[in-house]
Order: structure tokens, then sequence, then C-alpha cells
């Protein structure tokens, strides 16, 4: 692999996996436990909206103010299949990165906007659908929404599957940047789609292409980021930080408690996205 410094790579290096656990089988329970306080703890001021997007469909989504000044603000896109399921009345809590990291970005004055599915894919999810005319009109909404309540810079920030949602909507909505992480660049075995399937020449705002190192995941070879970021020719700025350490893995690879959903590094990795959006916003 060419050297990160002549791809433009900026590699966030914090030590081996295996550093942070001393206390072998007990180190691993106390890991776990303090991620699902964090799943369950934002420790922001937090409200739910809900709008119309389409004839008789609405979208949802969690609004995460900072306590602070605020500096930005980036909607969020979960993985998979893209369900937060407010609609059952639990809050936002799934395990993916973004959702349960929106507490970090809030503290460093992100205004985060964490979106569920439309109400017509509560059943069916996202998959197959993040490039319809549909969803663009629902995002587009929330976009609108947003704009509504601020005039600073506005992010779209999606990890895993969510990567794929920003791919196909940051050169077509009025954002001022884009945030990739753990980016699916491969197509599965079951022939989903990749964020390669956008037209990437649309996205023409700052790029950041952000990835753990040891991510294991088939779709999201770490391997294929020289070739996404070359895809992404007519963003003004495109810059890939790679990252190692973290928690060992307590779920499969393409799961969110994982490399793949940078366990144990969450403060680290949203410190440096952060500083990162804040220095290079379109405007």
């Amino acid at each position: 692999m060419v050297k990160a410094s002549e791809q433009g790579y900026d590699e966030g290096k914090f030590g081996g996996r295996n550093n942070m656990i001393k206390l072998g089988r007990s180190g691993l329970f106390l890991g776990t436990l303090l991620v699902m306080v964090t799943l369950t703890n934002p420790s922001r001021a937090e409200t739910e909206r809900t709008i119309e997007t389409r004839n008789d469909v609405t979208i949802s989504f969690v609004v995460t103010q900072p306590d602070g000044p605020v500096k930005s603000a980036a909607i969020l896109f979960a993985g998979g299949s893209g369900k937060v399921k407010l609609w059952k009345g639990r809050g936002a809590r799934t395990k993916n990165f973004l959702v349960r990291s929106r507490g970090r970005f809030a503290k460093r004055g992100v205004l985060t906007i964490t979106v569920d599915v439309p109400s017509d894919r509560r059943r069916k999810g996202l998959i197959h659908w993040r490039d319809s005319d549909e969803y663009r009109q629902d995002i587009a909404a929330v976009v609108k929404w947003v704009k509504s309540k601020t005039n600073l810079p506005l992010w779209l920030i999606g990890t895993s599957r969510g990567s794929i949602s920003v791919a196909y909507l940051a050169g077509v909505l009025p954002v001022d940047g884009a945030v990739f992480t753990a980016t699916v660049t491969e197509e599965s075995n079951a022939g989903k789609p990749t964020a390669h399937d956008a037209d990437l020449r649309k996205i023409k705002v700052p790029s950041l292409i952000v990835h753990h190192k040891e991510d294991a995941c088939v779709v999201t070879p770490t391997e294929s980021l020289p070739a996404f970021a070359a895809a992404l020719k007519n963003a003004p700025k495109v810059e890939t930080i790679l990252f190692d350490g973290g928690d060992p893995d307590i779920s499969s690879p393409c799961k969110a408690l994982s490399a793949h959903g940078f366990l144990g590094i969450e403060d680290a990795v949203v410190s440096r996205i952060v500083n990162w959006m804040h220095n290079n916003a379109s405007r």
C-alpha cells in the first residue's frame, strides 16, 4: 500500500487495539458496560421532531443541542437498514457509531440531527432506497428544516451504509461538506449498493473520509479508500484519516461494536472529524 503521506492520508494513531485491555475478561466486561452507558445517555438536551416530506409520508429525527455555542450542524445517517426506530417511543438507542456518538458531536459545538427512515420505509428500511428520488425529497425536507433554524455550515455524515446516503445526497442538496466513515466501497454477496454507485462527480464540497485500519468488514476494506477518494474529483478538498487502537471487537466485523464502529476510540474519532469540519467548511 502506498504511504499515507503520498495519498494525502492523516493517520490518527492511538496504540494497538489490545493496549487498552489490562484486566482480562473483567476489563472486557467493563468496556461493554461503558458502551451501554454511552448508548443510553448522550448527556445533551435532545428533542424529537417529525416533519412531512411527501404526500402522507413523514420523517422523524433527534435534535441534539450543544450546551455552548453552536459552530455547525450535521445530519447523521446510520448504517445497515438506516432504522433508528424512533416510532417505538424509546428514543435513539441503536448501537450505531454515529447514533451513539451524537452527544460527542454536540459537546464539540455541532447541532446534530439523527435521522430515522421515512414513515413508508419502517418495514423495509433503506436498502436499495438510499438512491431514490423519494428519499432525496425526504432528506431535502430535513435540510430545509435545519436551515430554518441556523445559517451555520451544514454537513452530511454517514457511517457504513449511511455513507451511501451521503454519496448520493451531498452532490444534490445544499450542504457545506460531507463526511464518510467506514465507507461501503465493495458490493456484498447480496448485490447491495455501494458508495461508488453514486455519481461522486456531483460532490463539490469538502469531503472527509474516516476509517479504522483494522476494519475487517468485507464491504469496507481499507485498501479501497484511495480509489474512493480519487473518485471525489470535483470536491475542493478531500482528505482521508486512518485510525487504529481501541477495544477488542464485541460484535461481528460489520456490526457497530467493532473496529468498523470505532469501538473504544469514539472520542478521538469525533474530535478529529469536528476539527476538520470546522476548519474546512465550504463557507
